[in-house]
């Protein structure tokens, strides 16, 4: 949920008011998150185009519209974050170092540029690194084995930033995005990567308040 906290205590009366519709259409307001997962193909992507399909796995994406919200519902978005899900990787033993593996991977991948389009307009351009994911496994590298030559392995983790939830670019709320509205955050990459991990799945997820009918 969006870094922010509430001012003030409600009352049982602002309580009340906020679940008991006075007008047609009166909207309230709850945190929430929009998520969708696309797979990066190792050696022949070059673009991704996120929240543009419905998944019928929910684990996958929570989108209910392709490329837009429903009406009557807005966003003020908050958060956005990227998380490349790498599998640990485990490197065979080897008579030297290798760079390879999650962590290299992840640098990779984080360089790549990101942009949010809505209605044909850019609201936000930069690199992938700018979205950190703000959770989940944090990067650290294991070595087992003999620690020198002639053999010795490593098994690494990754991820696209710090695993804490502050950790995240915040929009302060600025960017609304109105219903029935097409928008699309695209990552885009200036060549194919080769991973070594092999295709990999990448999920972004937007974090602030959705406005809907009361009822």
């Amino acid at each position: 949920m969006p870094n922010q906290h509430p001012k003030q205590v409600k009352t049982l009366q602002e309580l009340s008011a906020g679940i008991t519709p006075m007008i047609p259409g009166q909207p309230e307001r709850i945190p929430w998150s929009w998520f969708d997962t696309q797979t990066y193909t190792s050696g022949t992507t070059t673009t991704l185009s996120f929240f543009q399909t419905v998944n019928a796995d929910k684990t996958l994406s929570n989108m209910v519209a392709a490329g837009q919200i429903p009406s009557p519902m807005f966003y003020d978005l908050y958060h956005c974050s990227i998380a490349y899900l790498f599998p640990v990787s485990a490197l065979t033993l080897q008579a030297t170092a290798s760079g390879n593996g999650a962590m290299n991977d992840t640098r990779l991948l984080s360089n790549g540029g990101v942009t949010l389009n809505i209605a044909n307009k850019d609201y936000f351009q930069g690199p992938q690194l700018c979205l950190p994911a703000g959770g989940g496994p944090f990067g650290d590298v294991s070595a087992v084995g003999t620690f020198a030559a002639p053999l010795f392995s490593t098994v690494q983790n990754a991820s696209n930033g710090n695993p804490d939830l502050r950790n995240r670019y915040n929009f302060w709320g600025d960017i609304t995005i109105p219903h029935n509205q097409n928008f699309v955050w695209t990552l885009q990459w200036s060549a194919p990567l080769t991973l070594q991990g092999g295709n990999t799945g990448i999920k972004v997820w937007m974090d602030g308040y959705l406005y809907r009918r009361v009822l």
